[in-house]
């Protein structure tokens, strides 16, 4: 198909004005379409309305409805929660509410697209298989029967997301790619959900490796620092293994590792948390601080510039199969990264020679000192995280 006659719309339902997870993907994509000569259009949901997400190359409408009760930050899927909790008593005989709020927030852009002029193709990029892009997504095939429209989804992890999911989102994928095979095409970042996804009867035609394409104009400029510097970045979960800070610190410690670090906060707390972050504070003393759990993308890629290094102590359970938004950014400012065998990401930097893994804790010292001595090769990387995009997307 000629590239020109392509119109390409980016939708989003996931975005809010306080976290910015899934801006750098939209930025990466709007960057790299604007590039090859597309204008695609970034349709956000009216929570995101007073975001401003700088070097997105396209033009932004607030259109989607995110299921927020008022143009605030409060989301209506609490006061969802707790009506069918207490009214119907299960999660079955809540399906027909949650599937009627899900109708309702698709609304406004099904009649967005309903009232787009078909003089070229629709292809609309669903960064991730969130329940209201999915019912989005289900609505214009079964009212086009697919005439013009071509679908792209990328799938990133659970693909059951919030209050609102059906808990059976990647069966009606599959159903939907069944009916419309050469329409549709599905996204992954690790070779293990591509397994994954076979497994449940995913054809492999359809299915292309899809990472963040690199960002572009930011400062990727780096710094030669007197002291090793080590990030623990992105905002801290447990299964990011923030628990295992403590411990990591006080091995590094015991080698007389002379370093600074940086590890952000959580904006969701569990049971161990506070307890692990005093006992960061107690290992570091009083100059040490935790950055915020809402760095925008900027302060996160500066803070990333700055490191020699980041550690990933993920869960390899939750991580068996998923991929990590922190090492795409690691990789476009050239940082290595250290991180557990076993987790979904372990091939690429294997193979593209973008850091070191463990098998244990106790290793990591050793592997920090290898690292500071080895050389990486984040360019082929980065070449091929593009060419990938390309392919997924144009041709």
């Amino acid at each position: 198909m000629n590239q020109i006659n392509k119109d390409y719309y980016i939708v989003d339902f996931l975005a809010s004005r306080n976290y910015f997870h899934n801006y750098p993907l939209i930025i990466g994509i709007s960057q790299y379409l604007s590039k090859n000569g597309h204008s695609p259009e970034i349709l956000l949901p009216f929570i995101a309305d007073k975001i401003e997400p700088k070097f997105t190359t396209g033009n932004i409408n607030y259109i989607l409805d995110g299921g927020y009760s008022s143009r605030n930050s409060r989301p209506l899927r609490h006061i969802i929660h707790k009506l069918i909790t207490n009214i119907c008593k299960g999660q079955y005989t809540g399906e027909r509410i949650k599937s009627y709020l899900r109708q309702r927030y698709i609304k406004s852009g099904l009649e967005y697209f309903q009232k787009i002029e078909k003089n070229n193709s629709s292809h609309i990029i669903f960064p991730t298989l969130d329940p209201l892009s999915l019912e989005l997504a289900l609505k214009l095939a079964k009212n086009s029967k697919m005439e013009g429209l071509f679908f792209y989804f990328r799938i990133i992890g659970a693909e059951s997301r919030g209050i609102l999911s059906s808990n059976s989102e990647l069966e009606l994928l599959l159903n939907l790619v069944k009916f419309y095979p050469k329409k549709i095409r599905v996204g992954i970042e690790t070779i293990g959900y591509k397994s994954y996804l076979e497994d449940l009867g995913f054809d492999s035609s359809y299915i292309f490796w899809s990472p963040w394409p690199n960002l572009e104009n930011f400062n990727k400029s780096k710094l030669e620092n007197k002291r090793l510097k080590i990030g623990f970045l992105g905002c801290a979960k447990q299964r990011k293994g923030f628990d295992n800070i403590p411990e990591i610190l006080n091995q590094l410690k015991a080698e007389r590792i002379d370093f600074d670090v940086y590890i952000q906060k959580a904006n969701f707390p569990w049971t161990k948390y506070e307890e692990t972050k005093n006992n960061i504070q107690s290992l570091l003393g009083n100059d040490f601080e935790f950055l915020s759990s809402n760095l925008n993308l900027i302060e996160l890629q500066e803070c990333i510039n700055k490191c020699d290094l980041l550690i990933l102590p993920y869960d390899t359970d939750s991580y068996s199969i998923n991929a990590s938004g922190v090492l795409y950014h690691a990789c476009d400012s050239g940082v290595p990264v250290l991180t557990a065998k076993g987790v979904g990401f372990e091939f690429e930097i294997l193979e593209f020679n973008l850091g070191l893994t463990y098998s244990s804790l106790e290793e990591i010292p050793k592997l920090v000192r290898k690292i500071q001595s080895s050389q990486f090769d984040f360019d082929r990387y980065n070449m091929k995280r593009n060419q990938a995009t390309g392919k997924f997307f144009l041709e």
